[in-house]
């Protein structure tokens, strides 16, 4: 249940919606298990499993909800392979070579054919609403990805008045400032890792693990033009993650620190332990997306 990324989104004062108010509007898009010619089945589960029962679970403030993907797998190998096969049954049948749409809908059909037979693989994708820092908190590694979440919740709620977490400079030159000048905010240090890229060629880019950051060959790569993209630091010693330009979070890590305070609290059952990392998690990523603004603000 520990979030690895974070995609963040803030919640417009428009949104005002209680637990008990988004479980009865969750309740409608609960997940189905995928058809037989179905490519993909998602919908809304209950975030503790197994034996869960509730769509939202609450944490004072916090709401945690998940949203659960169900696809079937086919290789693109396996369908080129029996197209193929189809086409050269087609053409030896009919003596002519077989068109373009024809190879599109000898496509279409073996893709018919074979999704019953395919396997499937599950997904979930986890979220908290925190309804008094007004944050929408989507564990997801791109923005692609957390508005799946996001649009289906739009979908079910009518209304939901979001948008991603922004700032007001930029957070790509605020980082490489931060490495030219060797001066970061006083909560973080540099990790060992970075991405520079070059704005004057498009895909040029760096990339640098297990480095001191702080050394002058770090600088080196700045001071040929080229601006930090990625960056991992250590925030006030309990929380390791890689920012993005983007301004969403890679690879986060709670330490030792936090992890300690979780392990510390004894828990009679999944339910309670669940409910306990829960309180944990939320209530660091409530310090520390405090901070996210103010260091790119």
């Amino acid at each position: 249940m520990w979030f690895r990324n974070l995609c963040v989104y803030q919640l417009g004062d428009a949104f005002s919606m209680d637990a008990e108010q988004l479980e009865s509007r969750l309740q409608g898009g609960g997940f189905q298990p995928v058809g037989a010619h179905d490519p993909e089945s998602r919908g809304w589960v209950p975030p503790i499993a197994p034996g869960g029962e509730q769509l939202v679970h609450a944490a004072g403030q916090r709401l945690m909800i998940c949203l659960q993907t169900e696809s079937r797998v086919l290789p693109p190998a396996v369908i080129r392979e029996q197209v193929e096969q189809r086409i050269a049954e087609r053409e030896e049948a009919m003596g002519r070579p077989v068109g373009r749409r024809e190879k599109v809908r000898l496509k279409e059909e073996v893709t018919i054919d074979l999704l019953p037979r395919a396997f499937t693989k599950s997904r979930r994708l986890y979220a908290y609403l925190d309804l008094e820092d007004r944050w929408l908190v989507v564990d997801a590694a791109t923005w692609r990805e957390a508005e799946l979440l996001t649009d289906d919740l739009r979908a079910m709620l009518g209304s939901f008045p979001v948008r991603p977490l922004q700032t007001d400079s930029s957070p790509a030159q605020v980082m490489t400032d931060w490495l030219a000048r060797d001066r970061f905010p006083s909560d973080l240090e540099p990790g060992e890792e970075a991405v520079f890229e070059d704005p004057r060629t498009e895909g040029a880019e760096v990339r640098c693990k297990r480095q001191d950051l702080r050394s002058d060959e770090m600088r080196t790569h700045v001071r040929a033009g080229k601006r930090v993209r990625r960056l991992a630091v250590d925030w006030d010693g309990r929380v390791n993650a890689v920012l993005d330009a983007d301004l969403s979070i890679k690879r986060l890590k709670f330490t030792d620190l936090v992890q300690s305070d979780a392990d510390d609290r004894e828990a009679e059952s999944p339910a309670e332990r669940f409910d306990t990392d829960f309180a944990i998690m939320t209530g660091e990523l409530s310090r520390f997306l405090q901070r996210v603004p103010v260091w790119f603000g």
